[in-house]
């Protein structure tokens, strides 16, 4: 019973996960007013929406200043598909709407294992395919 209880959680996240579209690039937009925000632009690339934020915060023990780029991207719904910091030209992945998605849908899958459910009674055809594309199925 623990595992079904823990199955239905998950799901209940992804459920969540999908319905959350995360700020907008309006939103994102609006910060320029924040304290450190020194400049955001937007474009629009094959049908899809960049945004770049930047600002600069000083060093500890240090005047020096560092110049960071959170990059955002959405699809053409504007939903944020990513966000990635750039600072000295080193791009780091900070989040993934596709790998955070996929993690859920692999628990899921694993879970439902368990509690021997069918992955068909939780998932769309297109998640279960993901899982298994994945897990080399």
């Amino acid at each position: 019973m623990e595992y079904l209880n823990e199955l239905n959680k998950i799901v209940e996240e992804l459920i969540v996960f999908d319905m959350n579209s995360g700020i907008t690039p309006i939103e994102l937009a609006s910060n320029i007013y924040e304290e450190g925000y020194s400049e955001i632009r937007m474009s629009k690339r094959f049908g899809l929406i960049e945004c770049s934020v930047f600002f600069y915060d000083t060093e500890y023990f240090s005047d020096k200043k560092l110049k960071y780029e959170y990059q955002y991207s959405y699809d053409i719904d504007n939903i944020l598909q990513e966000i990635v910091q750039i600072q000295s030209k080193k791009r780091t992945l900070l989040w993934s709407r596709k790998e955070e998605r996929s993690k859920l849908i692999t628990n899921i899958y694993e879970m439902a294992k368990i509690v021997n459910i069918n992955i068909g009674d939780l998932l769309s055809m297109e998640d279960i395919r993901q899982v298994q594309s994945q897990m080399g199925s």
